[in-house]
Parts: structure tokens; sequence; C-alpha cells
């Protein structure tokens, strides 16, 4: 991907920097103990994928908004099919629950007109240099 010269909208600038915020908050509470981590593979890779989630939605990949919902389709799944339906009523933890919610609050600011229209506009270029 290519960097891009158009005008980047605020909302795709927050919207990246809420999915970098999700990155850093599962960080922070790992590092700080807040969080009882049960696998450090797995939020290593939480922490690289929502971090290579803003940075690609920043430089204008449009597929973000589908692999976020690809993303929260995945946890409800597995929370769905977990082994016990008390397995799905506890808690997340504090460092998940706010990176989920960064998350959710980024998808809807990069799905919203302006947004879609910077997208479709980066896609267009791409398309043009090719």
């Amino acid at each position: 991907m290519a960097e891009t010269t158009l005008e980047r909208p605020t909302l795709v600038v927050v919207g990246s920097a809420l999915l970098v915020g999700s990155a850093l908050a599962l960080l922070a509470t790992w590092a700080l103990g807040i969080d009882a981590v049960e696998s450090n593979g797995a939020r290593v890779f939480f922490v690289m994928l929502w971090g290579y989630f803003g940075w690609a939605a920043y430089r204008g990949g449009g597929w973000v908004r589908v692999a976020i919902v690809a993303v929260f389709g995945v946890s409800i799944w597995g929370a769905i099919n977990g082994p016990s339906l008390a397995g799905m009523l506890t808690p997340m933890p504090p460092g998940e629950l706010l990176a989920k919610g960064f998350a959710l609050i980024a998808l809807v600011l990069l799905c919203l007109p302006a947004a879609h229209a910077f997208f479709a506009a980066v896609a267009k270029q791409e398309r043009a240099e090719r």
C-alpha cells in the first residue's frame, strides 16, 4: 500500500488512533499485571493485530473494517460455543474490555460516510497506479 496523497478525514485519524489505543490498552494491562493473561502468545498476537489494523486504516486500508467485524464475530462465536453458560457470562479482563470498546468505536467511525469516501478514493488511486 503506497502512501496516499489524499487528505485524511479526522474520522480516519481518530479511528486509527483508537485501534492503536486498543493495542496499547492490552499491552499496558498485561505489563502492569492488571489482566490475568492465560496465554502470552495470544496477548502478543492481539497487541500486534490491533496495532497493525490502526496503521493500515491510517494508510487507507478500507479492508480493516471487515477485519474488525471478523474479530468480533469470532469472539462472539467463541463465547457462544464455550463449555458453559457461566463461562460466557464471566466479565472480561479490563484490558480486553477497553480494547474491544476502543475497536467498536473505531469501527463506527471508520464506517461513517467521510471515512468510507476516503477509503474508496485510496482504493481508486491504488488501482490507477497499477
